[in-house]
């Protein structure tokens, strides 16, 4: 039993607490400790001096880690990487892209981890018989989802996902902005421009849907019992709207990869494996991040159409069909082909300056002429606009090897 001097400070927090919710505000709602005070009491009478500490632990803990969290983020490393080779020069759109990027991600991040601070969540439990009539009432402290605490939904799913998609539609400009200083004219690439800015939508979509469910609207206003239906509602929206997003960024990759394709050279080095492509040209990067695109998509399709048929055939609405942890591993491959497109880059720019400077000095020779020759022709059309802005599809490879093995070249396409 809680002492007297326990109730009287739990008192205190009694008008955090929303018993009466027919007039409830919304600042009402997302500063409350729960909707039941008696669950409260409850909780407090079972917390023992070592329970009582470790609660305090766990809130030092989740502030922490809030703090640490842009190291936890998986391309923190790959972002400081390619600053280091482009010397911090963001004048460069493209790492004003990924700085950008980078800093409204972890702000998403850190918004999301310090939800974590509100882990209970003390509110009347509707115990169910199988046909889902309620046939009595218990207590539930804990949140296991952010839905379950209208503060956490406010923080981590309605802003920090602001930060989050926001970043994503800054990074997905990239492959827009590549293929532009390729083809140079935009009248030639609309078809790019239709399908980023479909892309785009479809997550602004999405971030406007998380505002459609108000943390007022997460607990029945009756009862004060969690509102599981309409949480499961929402999600039945919001699968549909990620089941787009997925479609239109395969629709996207493919449009950029038809335009490089054509607007690039034609690769007729039949000796050179795939590997060395994919180091050597751009294009064959994204056909790696389309391809993954293309094999995951028909199983996230399938679970989707699955949860609306068991939900239009049977009304069941609590089966667990989510596969967001295979979407963010979509996601998040093709941002990982971003910088490992930017470091190749690099590194193909600093081979190319090194094979310049060796070339110069050669000794004049009829072969040695015509190597320096083929090799200038290709460099002058592949790095002339590479400097400051990495805007060049294709790198160079060493003419000189591939002649030796081949006596094959690379032409421009429709020049």
């Amino acid at each position: 039993m809680l002492t007297e001097d326990a109730l009287q400070e739990a008192n205190l927090q009694r008008k955090y607490f929303i018993e009466d919710r027919s007039n409830a505000t919304f600042f009402q709602w997302i500063t409350s400790l729960g909707t039941n005070f008696t669950c409260y009491l409850n909780y407090l009478d079972n917390l023992d001096e070592e329970a009582r500490i470790e609660v305090k632990i766990d809130t030092i803990r989740a502030i922490l880690y809030a703090i640490h969290q842009p190291l936890w983020y998986p391309f923190f490393y790959w972002t400081i990487l390619i600053f280091v080779l482009q010397k911090f020069n963001f004048k460069n759109k493209i790492l004003k892209i990924i700085l950008i990027q980078f800093i409204l991600r972890c702000l998403g991040d850190i918004i999301n981890r310090f939800g974590e601070i509100w882990p209970r969540y003390f509110s009347t439990l509707e115990i169910v018989d199988e046909k889902d009539n309620v046939i009595g009432y218990g207590c539930s402290y804990e949140v296991t989802s952010p839905e379950m605490h209208p503060l956490r939904w406010l923080l981590t799913r309605q802003i920090g996902n602001v930060f989050w998609y926001v970043a994503e539609i800054f990074m997905d400009w990239y492959p827009l902005i590549r293929t532009r200083e390729i083809v140079k004219t935009a009248r030639s690439i609309w078809f790019v421009y239709l399908t980023c800015g479909l892309f785009n939508l479809s997550k602004i979509a999405l971030i406007v849907l998380h505002f459609f469910l108000s943390p007022t609207n997460l607990y029945k206003h009756s009862t004060g019992a969690y509102n599981k239906y309409d949480v499961d509602m929402f999600y039945f929206k919001y699968w549909i709207i990620q089941l787009l997003i997925i479609y239109s960024s395969v629709i996207y990759d493919f449009s950029v990869y038809c335009v490089l394709k054509k607007y690039s050279f034609q690769i007729n080095i039949s000796q050179i494996g795939f590997v060395q492509k994919f180091k050597v040209f751009s294009i064959y990067r994204i056909r790696v991040s389309l391809l993954v695109s293309i094999l995951f998509l028909p199983l996230v399709s399938i679970a989707i159409i699955c949860k609306f048929y068991y939900y239009y055939n049977n009304h069941y609405h609590k089966l667990e069909f989510s596969f967001d942890e295979l979407r963010i591993s979509i996601a998040n491959l093709q941002y990982l082909i971003v910088f490992i497109d930017q470091i190749l880059l690099a590194y193909t720019e600093s081979r190319s300056k090194q094979r310049n400077q060796h070339i110069s000095h050669a000794p004049s020779s009829s072969n040695s002429s015509d190597v320096k020759l083929a090799h200038n022709v290709d460099s002058q059309h592949l790095y002339k606009n590479l400097n400051y802005s990495n805007n060049t599809l294709l790198t160079s490879y060493s003419n000189s090897t591939i002649q030796r093995k081949t006596n094959s070249s690379i032409y421009p396409h429709n020049m």
